[in-house]
């Protein structure tokens, strides 16, 4: 059977969003000020209305991230040619639109951090780094959006960050990772429930920083961050209110990239049984590499790379379809764009044919509606906004740009 055949039946039985597991515990920190006490509702406070449609975008300079709201309708957050948030985003009709959000309160936006959502998968969060050199949350109450300056761990140079992901812990707590400049350690801001607080997870041993992102999932309830550094290893740390240790999980014999280019990593997914951990990594080799876990311990697979072409960039981002087969998306030197899948028995690569260039960054998320609509949001070289999604029956491309 053809690899686009097994991806078109796979596909078909999605059911599980694996962006955003949600179980929870917190570490202890310094506390910060009340989320309340903090924030400022976008101009109008309004939720978003179907009647912004009739918006029309600027181009998009930077994707942020995509979640699915109400564990269905895709929610994708970009930063546009104009410095505004924007968001487009599908409503209960199955209509696409787009939301401008505008910036921080006096406040310009340099680059995109990452999001996450909370609460039954009904209050997105989207995080990015302000002019001010603090971090601010755009995030939605009950009832209506609002900016929230996060501010920055006490200390720390943040000039530039490389952005490491986004997760919600209990369901109701989000956790953002970053680096600071200089030292290149590894901060989060994570919400308890009543306070905001910064704690410094600091890096590898022996001098090696942590420099490339590469996902945060959820292991027994608690935060695993997982990074590349400056050796060319794959390191994890845990993050449960104690000084994290960071362990050395190696590489393939071959150094690692230094991570994905995307912000607001997602190439870290777990699946069944026992919500195992995969971890999706380039080689200097220019292959794909899975480091994997499974009841005999950490294992590393080659995935090799499209036959005849050369891949540009770790993951834009991975998918665990039906919990249990994972799906990750890759760029090639020749404006390719490829999934590559396990269908249960083997591991294939599927080439997507876009109609465009794609630029830089991506975006996917599984929002299961009919359990069977997966997409992947990418950018081409003008600007445009894309989507590969799945309707059921076969793939398609929209340019979600386009008015």
């Amino acid at each position: 059977m053809r690899g686009s055949t097994l991806v078109r039946r796979m596909l078909a039985t999605v059911a599980t969003v694996a962006l955003a597991v949600t179980m929870g515990t917190t570490p202890t920190a310094a506390a910060a000020e009340p989320e309340r006490e903090a924030t400022r509702p976008v101009a109008g406070g309004q939720l978003l209305t179907r009647s912004a449609a009739t918006i029309t975008p600027p181009p998009v300079r930077n994707i942020v991230g995509t979640v699915a709201v109400g564990d269905r309708y895709p929610y994708v957050f970009s930063i546009g040619t104009d410095g505004n948030l924007w968001i487009n985003w599908q409503d209960q009709t199955e209509g696409w639109n787009w939301s401008n959000m505008g910036t921080p309160p006096g406040v310009g936006i340099r680059m995109p951090v990452g999001v996450t959502i909370v609460d039954n998968f009904g209050r997105p969060y989207a995080f990015v780094l302000g002019t001010d050199g603090n971090l601010w949350s755009l995030w939605r109450s009950s009832s209506t959006w609002q900016w929230r300056n996060q501010g920055a761990p006490p200390g720390a140079n943040f000039v530039s960050w490389p952005s490491f992901a986004a997760v919600a812990v209990g369901g109701s707590s989000p956790y953002v990772f970053v680096r600071s400049d200089g030292d290149e350690a590894t901060w989060v801001n994570w919400w308890n429930g009543s306070v905001w607080s910064w704690a410094n997870l600091g890096s590898p041993p022996d001098g090696v920083s942590a420099y490339g992102p590469l996902g945060v999932l959820l292991e027994g309830g608690t935060p695993q961050v997982y990074v590349v550094g400056n050796d060319g290893h794959l390191w994890s740390a845990r993050v449960d209110g104690r000084a994290a240790i960071w362990n050395d999980l190696g590489n393939p014999g071959v150094n690692l990239d230094s991570g994905s280019n995307a912000f607001g990593a997602r190439n870290a997914i777990q699946v069944v049984p026992d919500a195992r951990p995969y971890l999706f990594v380039l080689g200097s080799d220019r292959n794909a590499w899975l480091r994997w876990r499974s009841g005999a311990g950490w294992q590393w697979h080659n995935l090799g790379s499209p036959p005849g072409e050369t891949l540009v960039t770790a993951p834009l981002g991975v998918l665990s379809v039906d919990g249990s087969s994972p799906f990750s998306f890759y760029r090639t030197d020749e404006g390719g764009l490829w999934i590559n899948y396990w269908d249960g028995s083997n591991w294939y690569w599927s080439d997507q044919n876009p109609p465009f260039r794609p630029a830089g960054g991506g975006s996917a998320v599984v929002a299961p509606q009919d359990s069977s609509r997966p997409a992947l949001f990418v950018l081409d070289t003008s600007g445009n906004l894309w989507s590969r999604w799945w309707n059921g029956s076969w793939w398609n491309w929209t340019n979600r740009s386009a008015t």
